[in-house]
């Protein structure tokens, strides 16, 4: 199994995604292949995450918390 595919078919949620821990853990499960579902409260900025991952052809699913 090559990087970038050891978490293919796997889906995992990472919430705090607008900045820190959060936004390099999801980084980095994108990065390994997961569809990776982005939570976070500032939506904006969770929509650029977002569209900087999808940019870079992983796949990411943003839900800001209501």
């Amino acid at each position: 199994m090559t990087k970038g595919e050891r978490l293919k078919n796997h889906v995992v949620l990472v919430v705090g995604v607008s900045s820190g821990i959060g936004r390099a853990t999801a980084e980095a499960f994108a990065r390994e292949g997961a569809k990776t579902i982005l939570s976070a409260r500032s939506a904006d900025k969770l929509k650029s995450i977002a569209k900087a991952l999808i940019s870079e052809g992983f796949e990411a699913y943003p839900f800001p918390w209501i």
